[in-house]
């Protein structure tokens, strides 16, 4: 062997040796750290324990500046900090140490999923959620907000009418929308991405059920009997009350309720005057006193809600509280028995079924303690009674009486007077009552005999 040879062999061995020393260091190095020019969230980590890989690839998603656009117009711009973006893939990174190769020479890029995982291990955190609801709360100002699809009329049948898109922002969307942008790498957001969707579409099952029910009403009325008079409930009008509830009728209670409460203002009677045919005085307007009645509304609204949801023809009477209401009357509310005071003349006569039965002359009381006019009702008959109350000058009387029908509530009614020596006539204004009607003792007696409970007491 020349020298030469023997010298290039030593040569070789002393590189080799070298070479192997340094593939052994590098080897060792990379054990502990990822392979040159590894990326993860385009964030070179090369050279970096996982702990350092962790904070590198944090700042650097904090550094960037990220643009939401939306039809081309960047709407705003924040930095990866100010979003609150924080990386916790300590995890993922472990796992990638121990499957990179330390004696090889290829790099890895790390490029994250869109898992469940991936996302929270990158959006976690209350400034996150705090910029996308603040955020989505300044954008959609002026902006449309989405319409599920709805049942609605259409001529005498119900269909379900399409969902409409909007462009108001989701904020959960929006924060989806962000982490995508940053797991692709990508340093712009989509807005249109994260608009809200109509929670309900026109394909639901449940809709086109509730369409099907509603369709069948079409020919559907109601009819509300008052007294003998009766009231017809139109399908037009029941349609505009209606809409369905995973396949029953649900009806508007307030539309309901309101239309009990027009019936009630046109067909009470309580409260309300009323024309009389006089004996003497031809026909006269008598005031509104305690006779008379009112639909119930409350009780009303509620049969009519339950027979609507029903879903079929039906008949009700209104419910009703009060005096005078007669379900086989023809909308008078005195009817044609009843006690009538006329205070002109000082009369008093009664009528049973159209008839005169009794009358007689009578005195009213005072004119400064005047028996005060309206349509009133016996509502009590008492034999043997005592009236008590005050004169003009304040003393107390006790006025004992054999027969007591009181008409209104604070003690006014008809009874029997022995102590007037006559009746009739301008008797009343310098003797008259207290406010009562004094009756002659052997009328008032056949008087009380006759008058049943409730009848009505006509003072005018």
């Amino acid at each position: 062997m020349t020298k030469k040879r023997a010298w290039i062999i030593e040569v070789v061995a002393a590189v080799a040796v070298v070479i192997g020393g340094s593939y052994t260091a590098r080897g060792l190095h990379y054990q502990h750290r990822f392979l040159p020019h590894t990326q993860l969230l385009g964030v070179n980590i090369g050279g970096k324990t996982v702990a350092a890989a962790e904070q590198a690839v944090t700042r650097g998603v904090q550094q960037e500046r990220f643009a939401f656009k939306e039809n081309g117009a960047t709407k705003l711009t924040a930095t990866g900090a100010k979003l609150g973006l924080t990386v916790k893939y300590t995890a993922q990174l472990q796992k990638l140490m121990k499957a990179q190769n330390p004696w090889g020479f290829s790099a890895a890029t790390v490029v994250a999923g869109t898992k469940d995982t991936d996302i929270k291990a990158l959006t976690t955190g209350a400034t996150f959620t705090a910029f996308m609801q603040e955020t989505a709360k300044q954008l959609n100002t002026n902006r449309r907000a989405p319409q599920n699809a709805k049942v609605v009329a259409s001529g005498d049948k119900f269909v379900v009418q399409k969902e409409k898109a909007g462009n108001t922002i989701d904020p959960q969307l929006l924060g989806a929308a962000v982490a995508k942008s940053v797991l692709a790498g990508k340093h712009t957001v989509a807005l249109a991405s994260a608009y809200a969707e109509p929670q309900v579409r026109s394909t639901s099952k449940k809709l086109i059920a509730e369409a099907k029910t509603l369709t069948k009403t079409q020919n559907f009325t109601g009819t509300l009997t008052i007294e003998k008079q009766q009231v017809t409930l139109s399908a037009k009008e029941i349609h505009s009350w209606i809409s369905a509830t995973n396949g029953k009728i649900t009806v508007d209670q307030t539309k309901a309720a309101a239309y009990v409460a027009k019936l009630a203002k046109q067909y009470n009677t309580y409260g309300k005057s009323q024309t009389f045919k006089s004996t003497k005085r031809g026909t006269v307007t008598v005031p509104a006193g305690t006779y008379g009645w009112s639909i119930d509304q409350a009780t009303t609204t509620a049969k009519l809600v339950a027979n609507i949801q029903a879903g079929k023809p039906f008949t009700q009477a209104v419910a009703t509280q009060g005096a005078g209401y007669n379900k086989d009357g023809d909308g008078s509310l005195i009817g044609k028995t009843y006690v009538e005071v006329d205070k002109v003349n000082q009369h008093e006569w009664y009528y049973q079924d159209g008839k005169l039965v009794l009358d007689s002359p009578i005195v009213t009381g005072k004119p400064n303690q005047a028996t005060p006019s309206g349509v009133f009702f016996v509502w009590a008959k008492k034999r043997n009674a005592t009236l008590r109350g005050k004169n003009d000058d304040g003393s107390k009387y006790a006025s004992p009486v054999s027969y007591w029908m009181p008409i209104d509530y604070t003690g006014v009614g008809l009874h029997d007077s022995p102590w007037q020596p006559t009746y009739g006539g301008d008797w009343y204004k310098l003797h008259g009552s207290h406010g009562c009607v004094n009756n002659p003792p052997t009328f008032m007696a056949k008087l009380y005999a006759a008058v049943a409970l409730g009848t009505p007491v006509v003072v005018y």
